[in-house]
């Protein structure tokens, strides 16, 4: 069997499993990646391969990469690149494809992974060909098809001019790697371009519009924002790791002074007994690290928690029942009426959220500002312990 006969032969295999395969387990859900994106993308890598002049092994591979690429989609949504290889790996294995091919059908497939870039022509192909939808006729209709899946499957809901915007700034700032792409698609990428832009902007408008008339509340706007909610998850983010920080800087005070007062003051003590005028020295450190020792403590003692909050507190949106310590000695029932009462409600939810964030931002001022107090008479008590055992040595030895 010569060389071109089997070339044929592995890629109509291929191209005949992988259409079976995304028949009967792609869901009705998956309505951009799907089969006839992945025919899309094999017909611009056989165009563009062939505009680059590509040997009939170099197409065999792109095709087989082509047909595999979204593959993985099959089985998970995130992460679907490396079930793409693996599920290539497997049939390329089962009928005896070269290593070597089969080794660059996957490297090809790895690359359609955004964050990689191409190193060379083959990989610049393919990214190519799996975004050529910017430039496709029906690029509006795909993009509807991507707006579900990521509802589905990430569970990411955009807004219409929040949507139209991202996808303006994605296109905008794309660029093909091939002058062969950048030939046959400039045109209708271009186009699609300039009524995403438009498409954004008159949504922009209109929602400017509508606020100048009403004027939404700052309640339903966190609801309702995704911006908005993206700097509350990193506001309280941030908090947490703040808090956690603080407590280790407490924990390395606590146990800095109590090595001090367990090790060093015996040490001094018995030093002190031919030395008398080594006790004030050592008066002076001990009580530095008792005192530091207090508001280390102090930093990392847990606030007072009632545990229970009336159910007036929760209708007025005065309570905040997604921290244990305002439930934690409600009945389950109390405690389920409460929530339901809250989450239904986009203001109590939404006032939840900035009950949160402000009064986990006070503890933690609390305990910088006790921190700060710690570290200042840990610092000078040290300093101060040291010039005064240094003049008294120097008292003693003149004296």
């Amino acid at each position: 069997m010569n060389q071109e006969t089997t070339s044929i032969s592995i890629v109509e295999q291929v191209r005949a499993h992988v259409q079976q395969l995304l028949r009967e387990q792609l869901t009705e859900d998956h309505r951009y990646h799907n089969l006839g994106h992945t025919q899309n993308v094999c017909e611009a890598l056989l165009m563009l391969g062939q505009a680059n002049d590509l040997t009939t092994d170099e197409l065999e591979v792109l095709e087989i990469a082509g047909w595999f690429h979204d593959t993985g989609f099959t089985q998970t949504y995130e992460g679907h690149e490396a079930i793409s290889r693996q599920l290539a790996a497997e049939f390329l294995a089962q009928h005896g494809y070269p290593e070597s091919k089969t080794q660059e059908v996957l490297q090809l497939i790895d690359v359609t992974f955004p964050p990689k870039e191409p190193s060379n022509l083959m990989e610049k192909i393919m990214c190519d060909a799996d975004l050529s939808n910017v430039a496709s006729s029906q690029y509006f209709q795909a993009l509807e098809g991507l707006r579900h899946e990521w509802r589905v499957f990430l569970n990411q809901q955009y807004e219409e001019e929040e949507w139209y915007a991202l996808n303006y700034k994605f296109v905008k700032k794309h660029h093909f790697y091939t002058d062969a792409a950048r030939i046959a698609f400039a045109k209708q990428w271009n186009s699609n371009r300039k009524a995403l832009k438009k498409k954004r902007d008159e949504l922009r408008a209109e929602q400017e519009k509508q606020s100048s008339k009403d004027k939404p509340v700052l309640g339903s706007y966190i609801s309702d924002s995704k911006s908005a909610q993206t700097m509350f998850k990193t506001s309280l983010r941030n908090h947490l790791d703040l808090s956690t920080l603080a407590d280790n800087k407490a924990n390395i005070m606590l146990s800095v002074n109590a090595l001090i007062i367990t090790i060093v003051m015996p040490l001094a003590a018995s030093y002190v007994k031919d030395n008398i005028y080594g006790l004030i020295p050592m008066v002076m450190l001990l009580s530095t690290c008792l005192t530091s020792m207090i508001f280390a403590t102090l930093a990392t003692r847990p606030i007072r928690m009632e545990g229970l909050t009336d159910e007036a507190a929760i209708k007025g949106g005065k309570s905040n029942l997604f921290f244990f310590g305002n439930f934690y000695r409600m009945t389950y029932e109390d405690y389920e009426k409460g929530m339901l009462e809250v989450v239904s409600d986009n203001q109590k939810l939404d006032n939840s959220i900035m009950r949160d964030l402000y009064f986990l931002g006070s503890s933690l001022g609390r305990k910088y500002r006790q921190l700060r107090i710690c570290y200042t008479i840990f610092m000078w008590g040290v300093i101060i312990t040291v010039i005064t055992f240094g003049l008294l040595y120097s008292w003693n030895v003149n004296g």
